[in-house]
């Protein structure tokens, strides 16, 4: 079994770290090991995806389910059958000055012995490395969206992908 656990205070609204979390689409464009995430079906407040790590030639792919407590929770689960247990949640705390605390844990157990490099090539070094990955994009997302008060990430990102197009 695989757990980390962060708690930091950092310099952005709740909001925004929450939005930036929860836009798993663009998890490939700055998470670790992050190859693939695409979303199978949304909800009202959760949705299904589907997501792949890879480091080399080693490569995993698994579903999970999220469920978004705005603007204060995310909890991630996956019921493949390839883990034992995997839970994230992400808890999002407003803080004075636009300042929000942020707790991150992960637990992670895997059925087969066969699959252990999967989790400690993939998984476990790219959960250390989570809260650091969402931190440094919000910041840059904010920063972006400094000539646009008032411009979520998640609204920032959509504007950036119409002028793309």
């Amino acid at each position: 079994m695989a757990t980390h656990r962060e708690s930091r205070a950092i310099g952005l609204p709740a909001e925004w770290l929450f939005d930036v979390v929860a836009d798993v689409e663009r998890y490939p464009d700055f998470v670790p090991l992050m190859r693939e995430a695409r979303v199978l079906r949304r909800h009202a407040d959760a949705y299904e995806t589907e997501q792949s790590l890879a480091v080399g030639l080693l490569r995993h792919r698994f579903r999970t389910r999220t469920e978004l407590s705005r603007p204060n929770a995310i909890s991630i689960v996956s019921v493949d059958r390839s883990f034992c247990r995997f839970d994230i949640r992400w808890d999002f705390a407003p803080l004075a000055d636009d300042r929000c605390q942020v707790d991150f844990a992960f637990d992670c157990e895997l059925r087969s012995l066969f699959l252990m490099p999967v989790l400690q090539m993939l998984i476990l070094p790219m959960a250390g490395s989570m809260v650091s990955a969402f931190e440094r994009r919000a910041h840059f997302l904010a920063a972006q969206a400094g000539a646009s008060p008032g411009l979520t990430p998640a609204g920032h990102l959509a504007v950036v992908d119409r002028q793309q197009e």
